[in-house]
């Protein structure tokens, strides 16, 4: 680690950073540089780091450049005098404005990830298991719940629940910021949130639907909603809500590494996933790039489907080494509009070697 890291640690940067959106005026973070960190692209979150804009204007001025390179996804950002990289997972640089990826020495990649590595620790939660998440979230405590997207925050507490927390808001005020949260419609929509309580600050996530047993009078609230972290089961079938343990690894700012792991038959639940959870940030990742051809057209499913539902379970297959398949599932959407469709879905899955991640090539409706 480095002096500068080493400093703002000491100086209880951490906190500072924390604090949400950079500060200072559009003139100077344009005169400026700085390290950013958000969960997506549209994200109003966003933890920081300034860094010295000359130096690495003059860095990037003299590194190799590699044109029409396909735009990688990432939740990091450099910030030099205006111009917005990329960071890319090799810690590169990809120029959004120039179609081109930046090839920074060994040194400076190093550096990089060295302040990055610092700055995501900062922007997000902890992964920790559920019977340890129940010690920090004790029944009847109060704690603070920070949406990774909009930033908003608001109190909550734990009313019951054994395999995850039931909790409800804790005033009108809170309930009120967590439906401006959901745009003021309750949904089960699950979202990456962070536990706050004693110093911890946990990954975990939340749908946005009052249901069963209320308790806390006066909070316009009727009912309690559940929030899960790692590990975490449903009350009555004790399984695992995978769509929520995707957004506990996205809260931990590992979902990329969560993707990059999946096999072929996890990625086609990812998919559906990220049309049920409205996550085009989600939906880009199970691609090679953000410039996939088909890439548009998912994006349109997340934003059009009201909810999808993968029939076809699949069981997970021997790696061979293969660096090509398929899966073929029956789906079955539901439409605002057109109302209940079933369709046959293949999916070409393509890897450039067995030790790389598989991504979608090509997903045929039928």
């Amino acid at each position: 680690m480095s002096g500068l890291i080493k400093s703002l640690l000491l100086c209880g940067a951490a906190s500072f950073l924390l604090a949400g959106s950079a500060q200072g005026s559009p003139a100077e973070k344009e005169a400026g540089g700085r390290l950013v960190v958000k969960i997506s692209r549209t994200a109003k979150l966003e933890t920081e780091l300034p860094v010295d804009a000359e130096r690495w204007s003059r860095i990037i001025g003299k590194s190799p450049v590699w044109a029409k390179q396909p735009e990688p996804v990432s939740d990091l950002y450099l910030e030099v005098r205006g111009r917005r990289y990329v960071v890319d997972p090799d810690f590169g640089l990809y120029d959004p404005d120039a179609s081109a990826a930046v090839q920074l020495p060994g040194g400076m990649r190093a550096e990089l990830k060295g302040y990055l590595t610092f700055l995501r620790s900062v922007h997000y939660g902890d992964l920790l298991e559920w019977p340890e998440a129940a010690k920090v979230v004790t029944m009847k405590s109060v704690f603070t719940v920070t949406d990774l997207e909009s930033g908003l925050q608001f109190a909550v507490q734990r009313r019951a629940g054994s395999t995850h927390a039931d909790v409800q808001p804790l005033t009108k005020k809170d309930t009120a910021v967590m439906k401006q949260i959901y745009n003021g419609k309750w949904t089960w929509k699950r979202r990456a949130i962070l536990v706050s309580k004693d110093g911890y600050r946990l990954a975990a996530s939340m749908h946005g639907m009052p249901h069963g047993g209320d308790g806390i009078p006066d909070n316009d609230f009727s009912g309690h909603f559940c929030i899960h972290f790692l590990g975490s089961s449903t009350h009555k079938t004790r399984s695992i809500d995978h769509d929520h343990q995707v957004m506990v690894h996205k809260a931990a700012g590992r979902l990329q590494e969560f993707v990059r792991s999946a096999a072929p038959e996890e990625l086609v639940t990812l998919f559906f996933t990220a049309i049920n959870q409205k996550d085009r940030e989600l939906m880009a990742m199970l691609f090679p790039s953000r410039h996939h051809a088909q890439l548009p057209a998912m994006q349109h499913h997340v934003a059009t489907i009201t909810a999808a539902r993968q029939e076809t379970g699949l069981q997970p297959a021997e790696d061979t080494g293969v660096l090509e398949t398929e899966r073929v599932v029956r789906a079955t959407f539901y439409h605002a509009e057109r109302g209940k469709e079933e369709r046959r879905i293949l999916f070409r899955l393509r890897r450039g070697a067995p030790w790389q991640p598989w991504k979608m090539e090509q997903v045929e409706f039928r």
